[in-house]
């Protein structure tokens, strides 16, 4: 191989990189949002401020009516809530439009909170959902994860129950 051949080797590898790089942070992390500064809209259409829930553990899980693996994971989470969950408070938060937003909950009666965001995933760099966040009861974000979590998972919720804390 030539010179120049190595040269163009190293630059199209070194674009492809920065390339999976941009993809990966765009897709698979969480992105920092400002959860207790975040307006959001209740079944009501009432603005609901976040910061009401500061002092209490939280769970808040990002997701969509279309979204199988969101789906999926809230019915994981349902299960496992009274049992293993008990005093943590689960807000769910979509961008779907009032109608589906509505006969989502209808369709899933969980004893979760559920908002609507009044902006699009893509406006607060949500690029990929479920997106979730452990908030404990000291307001700190202690874990994030883009994708569904594992709730029936043993070792994950001893983990989640200690991080909570």
């Amino acid at each position: 191989m030539n010179r120049n051949n190595k040269i163009a080797l190293f630059f199209i590898l070194v674009i492809g990189g920065l390339i999976g790089l941009y993809m990966y942070k765009k897709y698979r992390v969480a992105p920092s949002i400002p959860l207790f500064t975040q307006k959001l809209l209740d079944e009501t259409g009432r603005t609901v401020d976040l910061s009401s829930y500061k002092g209490k553990p939280l769970i808040i899980s990002y997701y969509a009516s279309w979204c199988g693996s969101c789906i999926k994971e809230l019915k994981e989470l349902n299960e496992v809530k009274e049992k293993d969950l008990k005093g943590i408070t689960v807000i769910c938060i979509t961008d779907d439009p009032e109608d589906k937003f509505y006969d989502f909950q209808l369709k899933h009666p969980y004893p979760f909170q559920f908002y609507r965001l009044p902006l699009s995933f893509k406006e607060i760099d949500i690029h990929a959902i479920p997106v979730t966040y452990l908030v404990n009861s000291k307001g700190e974000m202690v874990y994030n994860k883009v994708g569904e979590l594992q709730w029936k998972d043993n070792s994950f919720m001893q983990y989640a129950k200690k991080m909570l804390e």
